[in-house]
């Protein structure tokens, strides 16, 4: 059963909180959706002591919350969306940014939360 929409971002910080087994700064859950038949998800953390991006194993069941809360966030936009990126760090704090690919690099925030 999957959860309410609202509750989909608190879902995938508790994941990337339990899949860190060391203290770290920052996890973020990228899920690039350049083309529409495929999507690709990725999932990553960052310790204080190294900065370089330690990976995170992503389930099936992490793929398809993210992209079911990617698809209602953006399903009355008129922009075509590539990529979400949601980003946590340790003290809970977390954000939701959409990108587009375009030539002005803009980056969109659509759900900011604390």
């Amino acid at each position: 059963m999957q959860p309410e929409i609202k509750n989909i971002p608190q879902h995938l910080g508790q994941y990337l909180y339990q899949q860190i087994n060391e203290p770290w700064l920052e996890a973020q859950l990228i899920l690039n959706c350049e083309d529409e038949s495929v999507l690709e998800c990725k999932a990553h953390y960052q310790t204080a002591a190294d900065i370089s991006e330690q990976p995170i194993t992503v389930t099936d069941e992490i793929v398809d919350l993210f992209n079911t809360l990617l698809e209602n966030a953006t399903k009355h936009q008129p922009e075509n969306w590539m990529r979400a990126i949601f980003t946590i760090t340790r003290q809970g704090q977390f954000n939701l940014n959409f990108e587009r690919d375009n030539n002005d690099d803009d980056v969109i925030t659509a759900q900011q939360t604390y």
